[in-house]
């Protein structure tokens, strides 16, 4: 399997845990809801290190949707952000994938 098949695959992974967090169980009840991105973040960009390590390309999606994520998480952390909602999840994870694909192809 590529890593591409594998980088498209924990997206759209991390696109359904998003949803199906903030539809089913709710960021109100959950005080952890900021610790939890911060993880999300963590393991996107971690990943992508460790493959920049290894002399594989990063992906540009993934560490793109990782500071997206960082950047939710600081905000729910530090409490600019009360409530991720489940517009706002998708958008985290939906708008820089939109945003890398249109950069990637800008260079090619």
């Amino acid at each position: 399997m590529r890593a591409q098949t594998i980088n498209r695959i924990s997206l759209i992974a991390l696109a359904a845990l998003v949803a199906a967090y903030t539809l089913l169980i709710g960021d109100t009840v959950s005080a952890a809801a900021g610790p939890a991105w911060f993880g999300v973040a963590l393991i996107l960009i971690g990943t992508n290190v460790v493959r920049l390590r290894s002399g594989i390309r990063p992906s540009t999606t993934g560490m793109v949707v990782g500071i997206a994520c960082g950047l939710l998480a600081g905000a729910r952390i530090t409490g600019v952000v009360s409530e991720v909602t489940p517009t706002l999840a998708l958008a985290t994870v939906v708008i820089p994938v939109l945003f890398a694909r249109i950069v990637l192809r800008a260079r090619r």
